[in-house]
């Protein structure tokens, strides 16, 4: 939530800058990108150009990420495999993909519009809700619980409650705390999410 940096220039002075952080996501492959140009600047004894430095990162920030569709599929078989691992049938699993489909799709539309986590976490839980209640009173699959676990997967903050322990364990305890509180909101966005869905779609079933 916050990046703060001190130098020390020459005269033994430091100075330090602190700035905001209002948009995060997980991008492994630029955390590796970065990670490979603090390498080689270590390497050379940071003698290197600043100018070219700031080109190298404006670079790797604008570097082309995975395409739109492709994220989308496999966000579909996200659902797919972990429909799969909690044991659902063949039909489960696909309707879980289509789920984890169209869930993806629609987190890609209307995450141009910078929402905050818990807001995208309570309409990822109605969605899922929802589209597997509408699946199962279809009469595709004989029930719905599972299909909805493995959809949700793929939006249950794993990566964000590990590393907070991690933080944690590590002594890094502003770290550790914010990551922790950011998982446990997305996580209960996820679950009213996913009640509001069903009392929804229970009243209008009814």
């Amino acid at each position: 939530t916050l990046v703060m940096v001190t130098v020390q220039d020459k005269d033994h002075r430091s100075h330090t800058a602190m700035r905001r952080i209002t948009a995060r996501t997980v991008n492994l492959r630029k955390i590796a990108l970065l990670n490979d140009l603090s390498r080689r600047l270590v390497q050379r004894g940071f003698n290197s150009d600043l100018a070219l430095v700031s080109r190298m990162l404006e670079r790797i920030d604008h570097s082309p990420d995975h395409s739109f569709w492709s994220l989308v599929v496999m966000g579909g078989f996200t659902g797919f495999f972990f429909g799969l691992m909690f044991g659902c049938s063949l039909p489960q699993a696909i309707c879980a993909f289509v789920v984890g489909f169209l869930l993806r799709l629609l987190l890609l539309v209307i995450g141009k519009f910078n929402l905050n986590s818990f807001i995208l976490s309570v309409i990822s839980g109605g969605f899922i809700s929802i589209a597997c209640q509408i699946i199962y009173v279809l009469g595709i699959v004989p029930q719905s619980v599972q299909m909805m676990t493995a959809a949700l997967m793929q939006v249950v903050p794993g990566l964000a409650l590990v590393n907070s322990i991690r933080d944690l364990i590590a002594g890094d305890l502003m770290a550790g705390t914010a990551r922790l509180v950011d998982a446990f909101m997305v996580a209960t966005g996820l679950s009213v999410g996913s009640v509001l869905g069903l009392l929804v779609f229970s009243h209008v079933v009814v």
